[in-house]
């Protein structure tokens, strides 16, 4: 669970999701920033007895980086992500031991899951595991979503999650990406053991990070995996068209690009992003 600025009711839940997991045999390790890490103390009090739960520090960059010091701290065979704004289902840890000990030869499994809002309330059907997917499903979108569980030895093997990526998707688009063309079997797990939180209370990178930086990190990311010119402006424009619009964070460029895609956006986006 990495954790840098957090909303405290937003962390409590995300924390007694772990607590309230009905198989015992979890262990929950929280990386925090240098100037996160009283604070997160001072909130989660004395349940940071519990000694499954361990603190340590990023010893990376960002989002990328304080994962990779989870990955390389934990002393399970599996890791999987919580980040702290969003919830495990009961039966998370349950389920996910029962695939692992069924499936010897599987690296990475990815569940269903749902959206939730501010207050926890589900504003989602469930959103299912995809079953079946190439490598080269990776061009249009990630086909594997949180929660994401994987054997730590194959994900250090890689290289672990990169960390000049961190702005956002390095976890659950170019993670499994790498891994994926790095041979790892995958298995869908048709349960829904993910709450993935839609909010605007507090901080989140789909919202507070530049929608400039939204795109280079995407755009740096399928070169990266040897996308061309035009498979790296299609998905430009769909993430400006989708997710990149929720971002609340405006910088000149941004309201530059935005000035300048009002008045012509296919022509426009081709000029800008050539």
């Amino acid at each position: 669970m990495p954790v840098k600025q957090f909303e405290p009711a937003y962390l409590r839940e995300s924390f007694q999701s772990i607590l309230r997991q009905t198989h015992p045999g979890w262990r929950l390790l929280i990386i925090a920033e240098p100037d996160s890490r009283d604070a997160l103390v001072r909130e989660l009090g004395d349940a940071l007895d519990d000694e499954r739960i361990s603190i340590c520090l990023n010893e990376g960059n960002k989002l990328a980086g304080a994962l990779n010091t989870g990955m390389r701290r934990a002393t399970t065979p599996f890791v999987a992500i919580l980040l702290a704004d969003d919830v495990w289902e009961p039966h998370a840890v349950a389920v996910l031991t029962e695939h692992i000990d069924a499936h010897p030869a599987i690296d990475f499994f990815h569940s269903s899951r749902i959206i939730i809002d501010d207050r926890g309330v589900p504003i989602s059907s469930i959103h299912r595991s995809v079953e079946r997917f190439e490598v080269a499903d990776f061009l249009l979108t990630s086909p594997v979503k949180h929660l994401l569980c994987w054997r730590r030895a194959k994900g250090l093997d890689v290289g672990g999650i990169d960390e000049s990526l961190s702005a956002a998707g390095a976890d659950d688009y170019d993670f499994p990406w790498t891994m994926a063309e790095r041979g790892a079997a995958f298995m869908p797990v048709h349960e829904s053991l993910y709450r993935y939180r839609d909010h605007r209370s507090g901080v989140r990178l789909t919202t507070h990070v530049p929608a400039w930086t939204h795109l280079l990190t995407t755009r740096r990311m399928f070169k990266k995996h040897g996308a061309t010119g035009a498979q790296i402006r299609a998905k430009l424009l769909s993430a400006r068209r989708t997710y990149v619009r929720e971002s609340l964070y405006q910088t000149p460029i941004d309201k530059w690009i935005r000035e300048r895609l009002g008045r012509s956006p296919k022509t426009r986006w081709r000029d800008t992003y050539r």
